[in-house]
């Protein structure tokens, strides 16, 4: 009777067992398509994140908007381009064990045991698919344009675990650039002012300048502000920055030139083109119209999550009638308050005290 009881027992045992619901790992909570088109999955959300090799300043940006990084032990390669290293003022904590050689191998990324690595798109070829055949989960972003930034913000969030704040964070850059759109929709084409961007360099103390392909972030913006980019069509390497001459510039004669550098002050260009007898009979030049470019630890006019604020004061400045009530340091302290939940007041000090000091002798 015993063992009668016992076997009745194991059978209603199992019975239950096997009615009960499979619990189930819900799928696709860390898996998302990356700029180069592929699926990367992980089983957990990655504790121990890398972003590596050159331009890691792009893909980083992007990542701490996410409070995941905050709570995750995050490596970078270098993200100072010449003004200065954002990360370190923002979280010191960034900077403990040094960081990782831009130019590391395969096989060096692969001893960082990382629960994810983040790269450029552009190295997919020479980083990313050596690290698939190791089975060290990668992924690409290429962040070159807003449509872009549309597109692989989700994945990445997808990615982390929250896409909903990479849902919030484009809804506070439509809310931004709504502001610009609806203003300047008012301009007739003649209203528009024609405008230059140029980025400087300098090599054995001459100066040069380059234009920006169409496609890209900063042509793109100059559009958006209602304002018309001569060099628009003239770019013909497509994929990078290409050397314009002054015959050519001359040549456009824009009412306003912008001048950009990304590893040391704009202002340097700007008073080059002013010091410069050459250029002295532009339009620009005899109008005082010649700017340089906004920065704090990065220019803001290219594809790095401040962008907008180049967006926005590019508007104010071409069109101070329609933005005399955009204050655009009240506008740098509430995005690094929205987008990187910055709350001290020393820190958002510093960074408005830069940009600042790039635009002040305008």
């Amino acid at each position: 009777m015993k063992r009668f009881s016992l076997i009745l027992a194991l059978v209603l045992t199992t019975s239950i067992i096997f009615a009960m619901p499979a619990i189930e790992t819900p799928t696709g909570l860390y898996q998302a398509t990356d700029a180069n088109g592929r699926t990367v999955s992980l089983t957990s959300a990655p504790e121990k994140i890398l972003v590596a090799a050159k331009a890691a300043l792009m893909p980083a940006h992007a990542l701490f908007l996410f409070p995941e990084a905050q709570r995750a032990e995050i490596g970078l390669s270098k993200t100072d381009q010449g003004l200065g290293d954002f990360f370190p003022l923002v979280w010191p904590k960034i900077t403990v064990g040094g960081r990782v050689d831009q130019n590391a191998s395969v096989e060096e990324l692969m001893t960082k045991n990382s629960d994810l690595i983040l790269l450029k798109a552009t190295h997919f070829e020479s980083l990313g698919k050596g690290l698939d055949q190791v089975s060290v989960p990668n992924f690409t972003l290429s962040l070159e344009t807003w449509d872009e930034w549309k597109a692989e913000l989700p994945q990445l969030g997808k990615l982390l675990g929250n896409e909903a704040r990479a849902n919030e964070i484009l809804g506070l850059y439509e809310d931004r650039m709504k502001i610009i759109e609806e203003r300047v929709s008012s301009l007739a084409d003649d209203q528009k002012p024609t405008v230059l961007l140029l980025q400087g360099t300098l090599t054995d103390n001459t100066y040069s300048f380059k234009i920006a392909p169409d496609s890209w972030l900063q042509t793109w913006m100059v559009d958006l502000v209602g304002a018309k980019p001569v060099w628009k069509g003239s770019n013909k390497a497509a994929n990078g920055w290409s050397t314009v001459s002054f015959e050519q510039i001359a040549a456009w004669n824009p009412e306003y030139i912008v001048t950009i550098s990304y590893n040391s002050p704009s202002s340097e260009y700007r008073d080059a083109i002013y010091a410069s007898s050459l250029y002295s009979d532009l339009t620009a030049v005899k109008n005082h119209a010649v700017l340089a470019s906004p920065a704090d630890l990065m220019n803001y006019i290219q594809p790095v999550a401040s962008w907008v604020l180049g967006a926005q004061w590019l508007a104010k400045t071409l069109h101070p009638e329609l933005f005399s009530d955009l204050d655009i340091e009240a506008q740098v302290r509430s995005f690094y308050h929205d987008f990187y939940s910055i709350t001290d007041s020393a820190v958002l000090d510093e960074l408005v005290g830069y940009y600042h000091a790039s635009v002040e002798s305008n």
